[in-house]
């Protein structure tokens, strides 16, 4: 039988990947770092009242924000650059910034599989002009599956344009995998998935992915 500590990496690494990742309203955090490698930091705090750490990870990424929000608004490339991620799709679209996405993840047994249906709602500060996915599950809006569904979660991606062209990438997620894992051990296994994730997007996005993509939400970003 494979090894369940590995097994129990790869749920968590599903599931960082595939909910998009901010802070959560209200919560004070107390960010300790884990690891700073290639250009990418990895941060996990306590969070009051759940025994689940949250996550935080940063990055520059050489390459506009409007690429990064192409990338992850096509559900179609989630195999490309999510760990185990077998299926993504928008399940029903509310409006260009407003959509549910249901995604499903393929875990090695004897771990069963995860799914997630969120809602997805993008929004862009006009002053710092920094663009915000925040996702929410909605556990009851399809089916169930032969999957254990996520139902409580909070998570974000930020991207923020810079002067010089580069991107600067902040995700954030504090998420119940709603199974037997124990609490303790989930929380070793936050930095290794979100680190492969983000290393992932960034080689996408600087090997030209989406280079000559524009999204029409978005504000004049390159420069303010």
């Amino acid at each position: 039988m494979p090894n369940i500590s590995k097994l129990l990496f790869f749920v968590i690494t599903a599931l960082l990947a595939n909910m998009t990742m901010a802070q959560e309203e209200g919560v004070e955090y107390n960010w300790k770092k884990k690891k700073d490698k290639d250009g990418i930091a990895i941060y996990t705090s306590k969070v009051p009242g759940s025994p689940y750490n949250a996550l935080r990870g940063v990055m520059v990424v050489n390459g506009s924000a409007s690429s990064l929000v192409s990338l992850v608004q096509d559900t179609s490339t989630c195999s490309q650059w999510v760990d185990l991620c077998r299926e993504a799709r928008i399940h029903k679209r509310i409006s260009d910034t407003e959509y549910y996405v249901y995604s499903y993840n393929d875990i090695p047994f004897p771990v069963s599989d995860r799914d997630v249906i969120a809602k997805t709602v993008w929004t862009q500060d006009l002053d710092s002009l920094k663009i915000t996915m925040s996702s929410t599950p909605t556990p009851d809006l399809i089916p169930k599956t032969k999957a254990v569904r996520i139902k409580e979660a909070f998570s974000q991606w930020h991207f923020t344009p810079r002067s010089d062209g580069t991107t600067l990438v902040e995700n954030f997620a504090h998420i119940n995998p709603n199974g037997p894992t124990p609490a303790w051990l989930t929380n070793r296994l936050l930095v290794s998935s979100p680190y492969k994730t983000l290393k992932n997007m960034r080689a996408m996005i600087e090997e030209g992915a989406y280079k000559n993509e524009s999204v029409a939400f978005i504000q004049e970003f390159t420069k303010k």
